[in-house]
């Protein structure tokens, strides 16, 4: 399960969804934002060392309490988003990346120095298209467990106001088009680490099998490449435009997506 936490709200872990994810026996990935009025080059200054590592030791506390070989937790998901472009510099980033991994590996709260937290880096998809923003932004594989990238179907959506999205070119909808970079990336800095894909989806098109067979692509990706090592559908509209990945009124896509998971691919193994 995906969930998503601030430095503004450390106390507060585990949230009521995430104390049920746990509950469940689901493997949670979380995300630590910045919050309100911290920038990158503050936090790897120090400034927020309190309210971190009152964070990540509630985070392994949990892992503990639960008898869970990990919980994965990411720092800043994202930050080649235009959301973030106010918070620094990716030289910044990466500086504030390695402070909060030191954190807690001197608390001895990482898989590497006897903890259950494994770190997750996340890049939008579009960071990997050209190599250099990828490696801007890159922190070290000495400071991340698992490559992650999200990416999505658009259809330019973002330039919409609402409703079904003109068709895509037909290589728009293909997998490889949207995390081929990624994982060639991944193979070329951090080779042996496993890829996650934290967030996925498509938007609905004027033709409503695209989505369906653009979920039914991703199975067939995903067994083709035994590097990734989760997948998870955003089923939400995205928080800052229009674009909207429900699959709440699409039983064509829904179906695929159950498909999916009752692939074999997927099925966990004791």
């Amino acid at each position: 399960m995906r969930t998503y936490d601030t430095i503004d709200t450390a106390g507060a872990f585990p949230s009521t969804d995430e104390t049920s994810a746990l509950h469940s026996g689901a493997t949670l990935l979380a995300s630590l934002g910045t919050g309100h009025n911290r920038d990158w080059a503050s936090i790897a200054a120090g400034t927020s060392d309190t309210e971190v590592l009152k964070y990540l030791r509630a985070v392994n506390t949990a892992a503990t309490t639960r008898h869970l070989n990990a919980i994965y937790v990411s720092f800043n998901h994202e930050p080649n988003a235009k959301i973030d472009a106010g918070k620094g510099s990716p030289a910044q980033y990466v500086a504030a990346w390695r402070h909060v991994y030191q954190l807690a590996a001197d608390a001895r709260l990482n898989a590497q120095t006897g903890g259950r937290l494994r770190w997750v880096w996340i890049l939008n998809a579009n960071g990997f298209d050209h190599p250099s923003t990828a490696n801007s932004f890159w922190p070290g594989a000495r400071t991340v467990d698992v490559v992650g990238v999200d990416g999505y179907v658009t259809g330019s959506c973002s330039k919409k106001t609402s409703g079904n999205y003109l068709d895509p070119a037909k290589n728009a909808t293909k997998p490889e088009a949207v995390f081929g970079p990624a994982l060639n990336w991944s193979t070329a800095h951090a080779a042996g680490k496993s890829v996650f894909i934290p967030e996925w989806g498509s938007v609905p098109f004027t033709n409503p099998g695209l989505r369906p067979s653009f979920i039914q692509a991703m199975t067939h990706y995903v067994v083709a490449h035994p590097q990734i090592g989760a997948v998870m559908y955003w089923n939400d509209h995205a928080h800052h435009d229009s674009c909207d990945y429900t699959l709440d009124k699409d039983l064509a896509s829904q179906r695929a997506l159950a498909a999916m998971g009752a692939h074999a691919h997927f099925q966990a193994h004791p």
